[in-house]
Parts: C-alpha cells; structure tokens; sequence
C-alpha cells in the first residue's frame, strides 16, 4: 500500500491542504493519507493554538473521510523536539511493508539542508514534494536524491496559502475573507472555541487610534510580515505584533521636542515614537519587536532579521504600487537577503533621483549592505 504523510502544525487546516490530499491520491498514486500534526516544532516556528484543538480540528474532515486519518505520533513520542527523521522512522516501523511518501512543499525542500539527519529521513520515506505558486524545485530535487541517496520527485504544484495571513484574519474577524478557504465545520470550531484572538484588544485599539488608510495598510504590513516570517525563521507573534504596530504613532504629534530625534525628517520621527507607544501603550516588551519599529523606515546597519523583515513588509506590503515593487517582490521570494538589500538600495535611488533627504542612518545602512554584498 502507498501511504502519504502529510505534516505540519496545521493552524488551521485550510482548503489547500484538501487540494493537497486531493492530488496525492490523484498525481502520487497514495491509497490513504495520514495527517501527523506537529507536538514540538524543532525550529522557530510559531504554534498559536493549543494541540488538542488542533487535533480536534483535523478530525472533523478526516472523519468523513474513508482515506484520511490523523496519527499523533509527535505527541506520542514525548520527544523535546519532534525532528522529521525520529518520527518517520517511527511510522515506518509501524507501516514495515508499505511505501510512504512524505509530502512537502518547495519550501521546505529549499531548506532541507537545514534539517536533522535528511540522509536518516530518506531511508524511511520517500519525498513527495509540492511546488508552491511559482517556485519550481524539480532541479534541486533531482540534486539531493543523488546528494542523500534516496527519491525526491516533484509531483505537482500548488497554490500559495499560509496558515499565517488565515490566522490574522480571524484575529481581525474577517469572516467574509475566509469563504472558501476554510471548511465551515472548521470556522464554526474556531468560533465557538474563540480560538485566535489573542490580540482582538491590540486590533481594537490600533483601529480606533489610527486613520483607516494607515490602519489597512498596517494589515497589509502585518500580513506580509507573517506571511514571510518563515524566510527568516521569525515567529508569527513577533511578525504580527511588529507588523501591526509599525505606524502607531502615525498622524500623532510628535512626543517630544524634534531636536531631541537623531533625525532631521518629520517624516521619520513617528518610527522612534511608535516604539514608544508599543511600549508604553499597547505593553510591548520584547526588544526585537520595539527595535524593527523603532528602524523601520530608515533601516539602520545590522539590523535583526525581524527589523529586516518589518522594513520590508511596509515597503512591499499588497498596497503599494510603485513601477518597481514587483520585481522587489520577486527578489526577496529568491533570496531574503539579497532581496532587502536591492529595496534599501531603490529607496536610497529614489531620494536621489528626486533631490531628496536621506536620512543618515539610511545612507549608513546603505553602506553597510552594500559592503556586506560585496
């Protein structure tokens, strides 16, 4: 028997992970699915609901399935830190003479380097892996069967869908948004368990406090941050919280006298007060988060990966429409370093061209990237 193991945190399991069953049965040729949800994440990833209710949720569709079910190996396990290759072994020993096919996106495959013993992984499965939107990964595929000894094959593609931008939308309670991504039994689950809306006070607040052309454009800044968050293993609390609070002090008088910024723009100041106010107002202590709002408009030399990740997502959030921002966008898909670098050197370009202020810890960042490029 051909078994599919699909794994993942599953929060929440939404309509592209269907489509995903769906064409394993269909282009890999599996006869079941099992769903194994993740316990202990061995990496920075963000796990925002509770594992019961995540388990509960994979079960109100794997029921009314004859081919899904959900095995909570992970938990079972007891293991600190749940690595793909101690828990594949595991099923394998409980399925010894079927074939099983982990199931993965691009993605993960991009960074399957990165992981606990691949070469241990691939001699208990086979890897089924899923292209994401655009990104094709047939040739690395091809690489690291020869590279670990084992079979890794595209089988088809799919659309993007993060977990994440799903989870900012309940947090905001827009239901309307989800039609169609989420199986109703699902939404009801979440509803009724009031699940996701650890932040329902901070959203309330912003809202109120802020223009609605700003208060959308920090959504969309927040969205691009969680969405992304992966790219430099950054939780998705510290991207949301970050990415909604970015312009908080927007359209405020400034807190303090202006000769008392290290800047001479009016335009900078509200990135030194929003940190205040996440701070002092909405109680933000985390250091990380306070530092990428407190540079995200100007960058600054060394930033963390989220400040990095911030600075980004205000500038190439799904609102903005300058000639460029595609292929800025397009860049940072293909490389997160290479891709901030190219959007600091267009905003320097763009001040430049147009007679501009550029703010000196701009130009310092500039620098320092630019060096550390070469």
């Amino acid at each position: 028997m051909k078994i599919g193991i699909l794994g993942g945190s599953f929060d929440p399991l939404h309509k592209e992970h269907l489509r995903i069953i769906e064409n394993a049965r269909e282009k890999v040729g599996v006869d079941r699915v099992i769903l194994l949800p993740t316990y202990n994440p061995p990496h920075k990833e963000s796990v925002a609901t509770p594992y019961e209710d995540r388990v509960n949720m994979l079960r109100l569709y794997a029921d009314k399935t004859d081919f899904v079910s959900v095995d909570e190996m992970e938990r079972e396990l007891s293991l600190q830190k749940s690595y793909a290759y101690l828990v594949l072994a595991e099923l394998k020993k409980k399925h010894p003479t079927d074939e099983l096919y982990y199931l993965i996106g691009s993605d993960s495959l991009r960074k399957f380097d990165s992981w606990a013993r691949p070469d241990e992984i691939l001699k208990s499965v086979r890897i089924a892996v899923v292209n994401r939107g655009d990104d094709d990964v047939t040739e690395l595929a091809k690489e690291y069967s020869v590279k670990y000894n084992g079979e890794i094959k595209v089988y088809f593609g799919a659309d993007e869908e993060s977990s994440s931008s799903l989870r900012l939308a309940l947090e905001l309670k827009q239901y309307d948004a989800l039609s169609g991504r989420l199986l109703p039994e699902i939404l009801d689950y979440i509803r009724s368990h009031k699940l996701y809306s650890r932040y329902g006070e901070t959203v309330d607040k912003l809202r109120l406090s802020l223009s609605e052309r700003t208060f959308n454009h920090s959504v969309r800044t927040a969205i691009y941050a969680v969405t992304n968050a992966w790219r430099v293993w950054e939780s998705y609390d510290r991207a949301l919280v970050a990415g909604l609070l970015h312009d908080c002090a927007k359209g405020r008088a400034p807190l303090h006298p202006l000769e008392s910024y290290p800047t001479t723009s009016l335009e900078v100041v509200h990135q030194y007060d929003g940190a205040e106010l996440a701070r002092d107002e909405y109680g933000v202590t985390d250091e990380v988060i306070l530092d990428a709002i407190r540079y995200h408009t100007t960058a600054k030399p060394n930033m963390s990966p989220l400040g990095k990740l911030v600075y980004l997502a205000d500038k190439l959030e799904s609102g903005r429409s300058y000639p460029s921002v595609n292929a800025l966008r397009e860049s940072v898909e293909q490389d997160f370093e290479s891709g901030f670098a190219l959007t600091l050197a267009h905003g320097v370009d763009y001040l430049k061209a147009r007679d501009l202020e550029i703010d000196v810890l701009t130009f310092r960042a500039y620098e320092w990237y630019n060096k550390c490029e070469e």
